[in-house]
């Protein structure tokens, strides 16, 4: 008794290759772009302050960031409201110092208070650097977000300078 294998002949190999390959392209168009477009949660870490030192960022995703992230934050005084609440009459003023001071002398200053004081100079010079950041950012951004490099704003400003210099 012998077994016959049989040859399936190319035709089948090709449907074969052909229906993984179908199979594989269907995986790679339903799985992939849910893995790789997995939305960062802004609001948890100020992202945004990495985001600024890279040349690669996109202006729109950056400031989408920064507001995200002080919605469920409290933003440090800057200081616009440090010099608003200067507007009041001296003698109020002096008043609100001396119970301060008070205040701070009967307060023991825990390690704690003196990490989260820092942390609130810290994320102060963050918020002032993100928004001057922004303000000079502005004017190099295209239409999708993304930021003129040095490179082509040293191109742009050479082809301004060629133009001032032919109308002399």
């Amino acid at each position: 008794m012998a077994i016959r294998i049989q040859s399936r002949g190319k035709g089948f190999l090709f449907r074969e290759l052909l229906a993984i390959m179908i199979i594989m392209i269907l995986f790679s168009i339903l799985f992939i772009p849910k893995a790789m477009s997995q939305t960062i949660d802004y609001t948890k870490d100020p992202v945004w302050i990495k985001m600024i030192d890279d040349p690669a960022v996109n202006y729109y995703e950056a400031l989408k960031a920064y507001s995200e992230y002080w919605k469920y934050h409290v933003k440090p005084a800057g200081e616009e409201e440090e010099m608003a609440e200067g507007e009041k009459d001296s003698k109020e003023r002096e008043r609100e110092v001396r119970r301060e001071v008070r205040k701070d002398k009967k307060k023991v200053f825990t390690e704690e208070d003196r990490k989260k004081q820092n942390e609130n100079v810290v994320m102060k010079y963050q918020v002032k650097r993100f928004e001057q950041w922004a303000r000079e950012m502005k004017p190099f951004v295209q239409e999708d977000g993304r930021i003129l490099s040095d490179k082509e704003r040293m191109e742009i400003w050479n082809r301004q300078q060629e133009e001032i210099n032919k109308q002399k």
